[in-house]
């Protein structure tokens, strides 16, 4: 068993960081909404909805700021140097959207499966039919998250304990935040260690953005009106999502084809060493790592 020093004491509450800031800062912004109601003679509950939009985009702005400002102080890392748009490989955010939906599809199946046996849950409710939902959850969201859990999440972890434990744990502060139901949170947490798994082999927030993007796109589609041979795409049992068959197969028939890309082509050009721990002073070597991609970006 690996020594409990310090660092690894610290971790897991530096892992939580990320999700205090985020309520924190919204709990700020509900007061704020409150205050601003009453003062023009209002409802809190019927507030204009641009006024919650903005309140709650500004709370999350502001929690980002701070997230991003405590990786740099702590870690001596830049955003910069993980946000790089040369050389952008289009192909790894593309899989992983598509890695990522399949997958949970596939999981959210299998759980509804077991869980309905036994227990009734609340239908997961997402409302995308206001402009201001559509800005909140493909631009702001995708930018703000992950700044907030995949770059502060992930950064504030390194140094203590594996890339896998990071991932994980900070996927599951990710997917709590959401407020779902337990399947949701299933679905939510395996796309989000699939992101923070990317993030941390590539480098790269903007490959993780835009498929945070690119997956909020899809959820305004309405798929439960989608069905083939008469079977519909979705169908409901004690609260929680199955799939049809067909709709399954098409989800495994995905997941296999990025399986095949993970292997063959992913894992040869991003797995490695990179982020790598400084074994005398057990922090995380980001900052030197983030210098050497840099340098080997200006060489190249």
């Amino acid at each position: 068993m690996k020594k409990l020093t310090k660092e690894r004491i610290k971790a897991p509450f530096l892992a939580a960081v990320p999700m205090i800031i985020v309520l924190v800062f919204s709990v700020i912004a509900i007061l704020v909404v409150t205050i601003i109601s009453l003062a023009v003679g209002k409802d809190p509950d019927n507030i204009s909805e641009w006024t919650d939009f903005l309140c709650m985009e500004f709370a999350m702005l502001a929690g980002a700021a701070t997230a991003v400002a405590l990786v740099n102080k702590r870690n001596k890392t830049r955003l910069r140097d993980f946000m790089k748009i040369k050389d952008f490989d289009i192909m790894v955010p593309i899989m992983l959207l598509l890695f990522g939906w399949s997958a949970g599809e596939i999981c959210d199946h299998i759980g509804a499966l077991v869980l309905s046996q036994f227990m009734t849950v609340e239908p997961n409710v997402t409302d995308l039919s206001h402009v201001t939902s559509i800005l909140s959850a493909v631009i702001c969201a995708p930018i703000f998250e992950e700044l907030l859990f995949r770059f502060a999440g992930c950064e504030l972890g390194k140094g203590a304990y594996s890339i896998p434990v990071i991932c994980v744990a900070n996927s599951i502060f990710f997917a709590a935040v959401h407020g779902y139901n337990i399947q949701g949170f299933g679905n939510v947490l395996v796309g989000a260690v699939c992101m923070a798994y990317v993030y941390c082999k590539t480098g790269n927030l903007l490959y993780t953005m835009l498929e945070h993007a690119l997956h909020n796109a899809l959820c305004i589609i309405d798929f439960e009106q989608f069905s083939l041979f008469g079977t519909p795409l979705y169908y409901e049992k004690n609260g929680f999502v199955f799939s049809g068959w067909w709709w399954l197969a098409i989800n495994a028939v995905v997941l296999v084809v990025c399986l095949v890309y993970y292997f063959k082509v992913f894992r040869k050009k991003y797995v490695d060493d990179k982020f790598k721990v400084n074994r005398e002073t057990g922090l995380p070597d980001t900052a030197i790592a983030a210098e050497e991609i840099a340098e080997d970006t200006v060489t190249a």
